[in-house]
């Protein structure tokens, strides 16, 4: 066999296939920790019962946010979880658009359902530095000074958020749709199941060995690389 490597080609090929695998070993990765932890071990969902505070003849605090690809506002709403403790911030549901739309909390039943409790970091700066507690919106999450502005005096907060959440078009009250509540975990939430990452440690790993037939074919096009011949 006779071959005669192009020198930056090869270099250019090597780093690729490094890149390749070590893609591919960190899909398979995350594929073998999400089999080994399972979903229902890390599934922080409850059956949580939440009496709202009616009270207050205020309107729910609307905070910011994404959900699809969509601006929307979430709104919050005070309550205590099984009617005792401490306020916790309920999110309710959220509007869509850019146009937010108050609540008033006096209309407002209690919830329960699937839900998440936990403190979550005031958000400051960026955007959040835009927010306008006079008229209830917020540009980043803060527990603390949102309840403040509802009128409950507490260092801290917890939020409650249910798995999914209702969106109403702004434009249409009338219409809405459930969502993934993407709010409902303090990390965000890994909505790719384990298969998916299998399935992208294959593909990587696929491009390795394409990329390695490539290198092969251009070399033997070229009459670099010959297999039983003489040089």
């Amino acid at each position: 066999m006779t071959f005669k490597p192009m020198p930056l080609l090869s270099v250019l090929t090597i780093a690729s296939l490094i890149i390749l695998v070590m893609l591919g070993n960190w899909q398979y990765a995350r594929y073998a920790e999400k089999k080994a932890q399972g979903q229902v071990e890390n599934d922080p969902f409850q059956t949580l019962s939440v009496e709202v505070d009616t009270s207050n003849a205020g309107f729910a605090q609307q905070v910011y946010g994404i959900v699809d690809g969509e601006a929307i506002w979430r709104r919050y709403v005070p309550g205590r979880i099984n009617g005792e403790g401490p306020v916790v911030l309920l999110l309710w549901d959220a509007v869509a658009g850019t146009d937010p739309i108050p609540l008033q909390i006096s209309d407002l039943s209690d919830f329960e359902g699937r839900a998440n409790a936990f403190e979550r970091p005031a958000q400051r700066g960026g955007l959040a530095g835009g927010s306008n507690p006079e008229r209830d919106l917020w540009y980043g999450f803060n527990a603390e000074l949102m309840l403040d502005n509802l009128g409950y005096a507490q260092e801290s907060g917890r939020v409650v958020e249910p798995d999914t959440m209702r969106v109403v078009l702004g434009a249409d009250m009338s219409r809405s749709r459930t969502t993934e509540n993407p709010y409902a975990m303090l990390t965000g939430r890994d909505p790719l199941p384990p298969e998916r990452h299998f399935g992208y440690a294959l593909t990587w790993w696929g491009m390795a060995i394409g990329l390695i037939g490539v290198y092969i074919a251009f070399h033997r096009s070229q009459g670099r690389l010959k297999f039983g011949g003489k040089s």
